[in-house]
């Protein structure tokens, strides 16, 4: 006898097959409202970032609002406050004070505001202007070096000598003038000095060429790299944006100002008396062979320091300051105290530059 039996498990399958497909869907839904919120959390992140970087943005923006009112207005009334609320991404408000009692240094805190996103930046700067009467105490001397100066073989100086760093006299140099160095002043062989030497002395600051200022102001204009020579007549500011090459006979009185190098490859002197004029620049100065300048010459950078450089016999009635100096030739130089509109001069509006 044969007993047959059959035993059907489909139900109990489909039942599993349901759980798993119920599993896998929350499974499904979990991973989907976590990237959701994922997604959301990079919106919100981005959005927030935006509104950061926003609100830094006008706080710079303050700073240099700041500077301009200062630049223009001068530094009366402070302390100072300024906010504008008609920008489209937030404001920002300003204050201006003396830093630390001093009356050439200021302190600029600047806030931003974007949709309720705060930025501070806080800044310390001093003015570069003289602000009094006259020329800056740079142009009070004959030769003024902002680094180590170095005078040997046949160097000769009529008027005041100084430098921001060590000073070393060789050989034949002769100084009819004082000689003051921030450092350390040393003599080797025979030189002459009728005026006091005095080592240690306090820093003279040179002061910042406002490459704006008499941009703006400039009477004649020139792009690119410029020749002056023949009879060449000043009145004002000759502005020359690139290098210059100047060989010739100056009438009038004025300044260049060149934001590049300068070239002198011959005589520059003055027509007649009364004449007068000023080489500035913020890139190098180069004397080459055998010439005369009857001219102030003033060689500053605050980037990459500006040169005089020397090679040849030059003679030069005003005088030269500059970042370094280097001379490789005979220098006979006579100070005549300039009259023109110099850096740092009453003349020229206060200049604000921040320093950290």
């Amino acid at each position: 006898m044969c007993i047959s039996s059959r035993r059907n498990f489909r139900p109990s399958e489909e039942g599993f097959a349901l759980v798993s497909a119920i599993v896998f869907l929350v499974l499904v839904l979990t991973l989907g409202v976590n990237m959701i919120q994922h997604a959301m959390q990079e919106v919100a992140g981005a959005s927030r970032a935006k509104k950061e970087n926003r609100a830094f943005q006008l706080a710079d923006a303050g700073l240099d609002y700041a500077a301009w009112q200062l630049y223009n207005n001068g530094a009366h009334g402070l302390p100072a406050t300024w906010t504008r609320t008609d920008l489209a991404g937030g404001t920002f408000t300003v204050t201006a004070d003396h830093y630390a009692g001093a009356a050439d240094t200021l302190l600029l805190l600047s806030t931003g505001n974007s949709q309720g996103w705060i930025a501070q930046i806080r800044a310390v700067g001093r003015f570069l202007g003289t602000g009094g009467t006259g020329q800056n105490a740079v142009f009070d001397h004959a030769l003024l070096s902002d680094a180590n100066l170095s005078l040997s073989g046949s160097f000769d100086v009529t008027g005041h000598v100084h430098t921001n760093g060590n000073a070393a006299v060789k050989g034949n140099a002769d100084i009819d003038g004082d000689l003051s160095a921030v450092g350390s002043v040393t003599f080797t062989g025979n030189p002459d000095i009728s005026g006091d030497v005095t080592p240690n002395v306090a820093r003279i600051e040179p002061p910042t060429i406002d490459l704006e200022y008499y941009r703006r102001i400039a009477d004649n204009y020139y792009t690119g790299d410029q020749t002056l020579s023949g009879d060449i007549a000043l009145d004002g500011v000759t502005f020359i944006d690139g290098d210059a090459y100047i060989n010739g006979n100056f009438s009038g009185a004025g300044v260049i100002v060149v934001t590049g190098d300068v070239h002198i490859n011959g005589n520059a002197t003055i027509q007649q008396p009364g004449d007068e004029f000023a080489i500035i620049t913020c890139g190098s100065v180069r004397i080459n062979g055998n010439c005369s300048v009857e001219g102030w010459i003033y060689a500053h950078n605050m980037d990459v320091p500006g040169l005089f450089e020397g090679n040849g016999n030059a003679h030069i009635v005003g005088g030269v300051a500059a970042d370094v100096i280097s001379c490789n030739g005979n220098m006979t130089i006579e100070y005549n105290s300039p009259t023109v509109d110099l850096p740092g001069s009453s003349s020229a509006p206060s200049q604000f530059d921040g320093i950290c």
